[in-house]
């Protein structure tokens, strides 16, 4: 039985060209996202259900200087 890895390599190998500079992004943002725990995701679901009004993350980077 092949690994998730080896699964993963072989679904890479069966991309046409045209599609490999795609995956790479694709692939990139993906690492590039976090991981989250249970308990903070339910955290984040309770904020969601209270009021409030919606900020643009880049008005929270520029609020914290980001």
């Amino acid at each position: 039985m092949s690994s998730d890895r080896d699964r993963l390599q072989s679904l890479v190998d069966a991309l046409p060209d045209t599609e490999v500079q795609v995956a790479i992004s694709f692939l990139a943002e993906l690492g590039e996202q976090e991981i989250i725990d249970a308990e903070t995701a339910a955290k984040l679901d309770l904020a969601r259900t209270e009021p409030g009004d919606d900020v643009p993350l880049e008005e929270v980077r520029r609020r914290l200087g980001l």
